[in-house]
């Protein structure tokens, strides 16, 4: 009889080990997975400021990418450093702007998932400047290739990138930039 007993409390004694560890993973596992979520939801400037690429835009280029295809996973961000030669005489403040692209042919994310560094940039003259853009695809994101088009303008507000309030001659710094988000 006393083996019995003996033999059913060894069998608890595991059983209970055994369960007490399966448990912990399980509950490591749950907090790696939400501890990442709300990790991601946040993305600072300074964040996308340290990512910066050093990289210099050729002499005949005012503005310049790179890289210019990242790919993130949803929940996952990436960086493109975009670079603005100025190739005026004066100090002059650029907008730039980043909007996704319209074409019927290519998905688009329901939200704004960038964040520029700085919308609003002074730079003297011959000089390059970077700034950071950051991008958060969020959970549920489909596969597929996004697109978004980053455009600088000469001005200090966002009408300055207006087509319909200047002559095309004057719209825009620099050609479109296309960069491209790959969720795999």
């Amino acid at each position: 009889m006393k083996k019995k007993g003996m033999e059913l409390s060894i069998n608890f004694i595991v059983v209970l080990i055994i369960s007490i560890v399966v448990f912990g993973f399980g509950i490591k596992i749950l907090s790696g997975i939400f501890g990442s979520a709300t990790n991601m939801g946040v993305l600072t400037q300074e964040e996308i400021n340290r990512h910066l690429i050093e990289f210099m835009c050729d002499s005949s280029e005012r503005i310049c990418v790179a890289p210019t295809t990242v790919e993130v996973r949803p929940h996952g961000s990436g960086y493109f450093t975009i670079g603005i030669l100025n190739t005026y005489d004066d100090e002059t403040t650029f907008y730039i702007g980043v909007e996704q692209s319209t074409n019927d042919e290519i998905p688009i994310i329901d939200e704004d998932y960038w964040l520029l560094g700085e919308n609003f940039i002074k730079i003297n003259p011959n000089e390059q400047k970077k700034v950071g853009l950051g991008v958060l695809v969020p959970g549920g994101t489909d596969k597929g290739t996004y697109v978004l088009n980053v455009y600088v303008c000469k001005g200090d507000s966002i009408s300055s990138c207006d087509k319909d309030l200047h002559d095309n001659v004057n719209f825009g710094y620099g050609t479109t930039q296309k960069l491209y988000v790959v969720v795999p």
